[in-house]
């Protein structure tokens, strides 16, 4: 995995692509932004779980998507823990936790 890294820096730099950290102030700003989002993101989903758990009801929530939601963040675990991002892995790790907690919620319910 080593070796993959130090070629995705290569191809940033033979691309002429911004180095992360950004040198510009505004891209790190944004870039520090986008870590909140990352916290937040997974936040977003609890008041879907309360619904789901208060009322004991299920009731007009797909379980398929949410099912596939739970897929896509095991991808970006999988593709975060491939890069090295621990953003990434962190923002996509709860929300396989959340996700799979409305699926559990779906399926007694």
């Amino acid at each position: 995995m080593h070796g993959f890294h130090h070629l995705r820096e290569r191809a940033r730099v033979t691309q002429g692509l911004e180095p992360f950290p950004s040198r510009s102030f505004k891209l790190r700003t944004v870039d520090r932004l986008m870590y909140g989002v990352g916290f937040l993101a997974p936040l977003t989903l609890l008041p879907q779980i309360f619904q789901i758990y208060s009322t004991k009801s299920s009731e007009g929530v797909s379980l398929l998507t949410w099912v596939l939601l739970t897929c896509t963040g095991i991808l970006w675990t999988i593709y975060g823990a491939m890069h090295k991002d621990t953003h990434i892995l962190f923002a996509s790790g709860f929300m396989i936790i959340f996700h799979l907690t409305i699926v559990v919620g779906l399926m007694i319910y």
